[in-house]
């Protein structure tokens, strides 16, 4: 078993260290499962307090690595899968954050065996000190998950949604249900056909609903689950645990500014950050009962 990965691109560098970041904020493990093609990574509510949300991103190894070699435990296996510390994941790339006072010229990533099975990430960076590259090394260990129990840690799949509606805002996404959080345990996603989204929180003293007005209505997508379930109704809804919603918005680190929520009517509410073409961040909010 073996895998090595290398980034060159400090924009995909810095892109990678926020993906660990909103992680590491969602959950104390997650799930790194390396193919051929693609890593994913994975916080599973079987792994987090219950307050946390499904949340799992997808990477296509050519847009972020352009050295990337995965042989499996055996040629039959298509993957490798290994449980890791959020935490330890994110601490061991903040070399690479846009703050930090050296350069980065290169990232390794190593999955390898010293005294127990790790992922090395080993960054070659050049202090304003000195122009003489160094090697900053992190071991985050991990643990190996045999075949037989991949599927207790597979990749979820993207559910069918009716409505699914870009926001273009969501700064004020986050900060209006980081409020409204304090005033309803569950929030109803409203959405339209005719590009209107609503978030309606109720209490004993008052309802709240804001509107979000002439946003783009996106086809759901039909390749993750089979056949797309897309609706002739004008109007669905769908009602969230409004502290897992608050608790996705405020994890994400990364500086895109729409995202994508579908509605499957009384079943969930699916997210979506599409960091660029080939990789994508995924949430899965299930509905409540009101």
């Amino acid at each position: 078993m073996k895998f090595r990965a290398k980034m060159l691109d400090v924009l995909y560098m810095r892109e990678f260290q926020a993906i660990a970041a909103t992680l590491a904020k969602l959950a104390k493990d997650c799930v790194m499962i390396v193919a051929q093609e693609r890593m994913h990574f994975i916080v599973n509510e079987e792994h987090c307090s219950t307050s946390s949300p499904l949340v799992w991103v997808s990477i296509a190894s050519k847009d972020y690595f352009p050295e990337y070699q995965m042989t499996p435990a055996r040629p039959e296996q298509e993957f490798i899968v290994l449980v890791m510390s959020a935490m330890h994941l994110s601490r061991s790339l903040a070399v690479l954050r846009s703050g930090s006072s050296s350069s980065v010229h290169s990232c390794k990533l190593n999955l390898k065996q010293i005294q127990f099975p790790c992922i090395s990430v080993i960054a070659s960076v050049v202090s304003p000190n000195s122009s003489e590259p160094r090697e900053v090394v992190h071991d985050v260990p991990v643990t190996v998950i045999p075949a037989s129990d991949w599927a207790s840690f597979m990749l979820p799949k993207v559910p069918n949604t009716q409505i699914v509606l870009g926001v273009p805002s969501l700064r004020l996404l986050r900060s209006l249900i980081d409020k409204l959080k304090n005033i309803s345990p569950s929030l109803i996603f409203h959405g339209s056909t005719a590009g209107e989204l609503n978030l309606v929180a109720e209490s004993e003293m008052a309802t709240i609903t804001t509107r979000f007005s002439r946003l783009l209505l996106h086809k759901p997508d039909q390749g993750q689950s089979g056949a797309g379930a897309e609706t002739s109704e004008p109007e669905i809804s769908c009602s969230v645990d409004t502290r897992k919603a608050s608790a996705f918005f405020n994890a994400l680190q990364l500086p895109n500014e729409e995202i994508m929520i579908g509605i499957d009517s009384e079943r969930c509410i699916c997210l979506q950050l599409d960091i660029r073409s080939n990789v994508v961040l995924h949430s899965i909010l299930p509905a409540v009962c009101v």
